[in-house]
């Protein structure tokens, strides 16, 4: 149905902050989320999926940290060590829910499998696979 690949250093969803009763999103989980939906309204071409069910399959890529060992550096690109350090795969989940609504589905709420997965990767990215449940 879709398939959708983010190309940059991955952001997550940050905790919503609160002033006046109103709740909005952090500085910096908000341009990357707009960031999000403008590069997926340039590559989605498909029709705004609606009434299926849908699964979700997000790859996050994240750089290697420059203070590991070339060793280690070279565990992690061949996927042997994965990120196990926050952020939580969810809260880049969230992020791809939330900045692809109104853009390849109608609503979050079709989302009914969700998958996620954290890589290292010398190219960071986001991969999003939308397929019917």
């Amino acid at each position: 149905m879709a398939r959708l690949v983010i190309h940059g250093e991955p952001v997550p969803a940050g905790r919503p902050r609160f002033s006046n009763g109103h709740a909005f999103d952090p500085k910096r989980s908000r341009d990357y989320k707009r960031f999000v939906g403008q590069e997926a309204k340039m590559k989605y071409h498909g029709p705004l999926l609606r009434n299926d069910p849908l699964k979700v399959d997000v790859k996050v890529y994240r750089h290697v940290q420059r203070s590991v060992s070339k060793v280690e550096r070279t565990r992690r690109i061949s996927g042997e060590h994965r990120p196990i350090v926050k952020p939580d795969a969810s809260n880049y989940l969230k992020l791809i829910e939330d900045a692809l609504t109104g853009i390849v589905w109608e609503d979050d709420n079709l989302i009914t499998d969700v998958s996620c997965s954290k890589y290292y990767s010398d190219e960071p990215r986001i991969e999003v696979t939308v397929t019917e449940a």
